[in-house]
């Protein structure tokens, strides 16, 4: 895909920027044991990436803003939280 450049809104400023492809997603979630004994993911999806130009980090690295979602899986939760008329894959 060709650069889309455009202009955002940051910090009271109209900031150039261009909008950058993503061309491979690699996800590691984080999982989280909840006190009501449900196990779940979650991570943060990433939806646009902008890279703001003429702007560096002290590195000297480019500076990318990223516009994100979010996906949260179940991966267990216990009969006592589960809505009652539910049944588990593969039971029955």
């Amino acid at each position: 895909m060709a650069e889309t450049r455009t202009k955002i809104r940051l910090f009271e400023q109209d900031v150039d920027v261009v909008e950058v492809s993503i061309t491979e997603r690699k996800e590691t979630p984080s999982q989280y044991e909840l006190e009501d004994g449900s196990t779940i993911r979650f991570s943060a999806v990433a939806t646009v990436v902008y890279r703001v130009e003429g702007q560096w980090d002290a590195d000297g690295s480019p500076i990318y803003l990223v516009k994100t979602g979010q996906s949260v899986t179940v991966v267990n939760a216990p009969e006592k939280v589960r809505r009652p008329d539910s049944k588990l894959e593969g039971s029955g």
